[in-house]
């Protein structure tokens, strides 16, 4: 038999829904709590706090709040550059750009190194196999046979001398 699952238990129904705390509607409050401020005070209520308070006998609108946020505009036409939030922060972006350039750099310096490794490590195996074959070569070339045989092929007039070599006495 299945379990049910935990969202499709009556706990979890509509009715029982509460949302999450700081969501509630702003007319909603405990049956305990006090009233707030702006349930006793109705002229504070009005006042919306978007708006900046005027001045007594000021009739002019207030000012509508200057956006200041990043547009996509701005980043384009160069008009972010005269922001001073923007030059505030200049070192740092300037400085985070010099390590970004640091960082593809070394990156173009490694791949570099490594390439000079493989080449390097191709010659050395072409070099050792060169050595494994010249040593083969010399091995066979300094064997007593073969130079006799090479001195009787070009004619060298070498005579080997056959006797033992005999020992000094003291």
């Amino acid at each position: 038999m299945r379990r049910p699952s935990r969202y499709t238990s009556p706990e979890f129904s509509d009715r029982n829904y509460r949302p999450a705390r700081g969501t509630m509607p702003d007319d909603w409050r405990e049956p305990d709590s006090p009233p707030s401020p702006e349930e006793e005070d109705p002229d504070i209520a009005e006042e919306s706090p978007l708006e900046t308070p005027s001045r007594a006998g000021d009739d002019t609108p207030p000012q509508p709040r200057k956006r200041s946020g990043l547009r996509i505009g701005q980043f384009f036409t160069g008009g972010i550059l005269t922001q001073e939030e923007f030059t505030r922060r200049l070192p740092v972006i300037v400085y985070v750009v010099f390590l970004m350039l640091l960082y593809i750099a070394n990156g173009f310096h490694i791949q570099h190194k490594h390439n000079e490794l493989d080449r390097i490590s191709e010659e050395l195996k072409q070099l050792k196999t060169r050595a494994v074959t010249s040593s083969a070569v010399r091995m066979t070339l300094t064997r007593q046979s073969e130079i006799e045989r090479l001195l009787r092929e070009y004619r060298i007039p070498l005579v080997l001398d056959h006797t033992s070599p005999h020992t000094i006495d003291e």
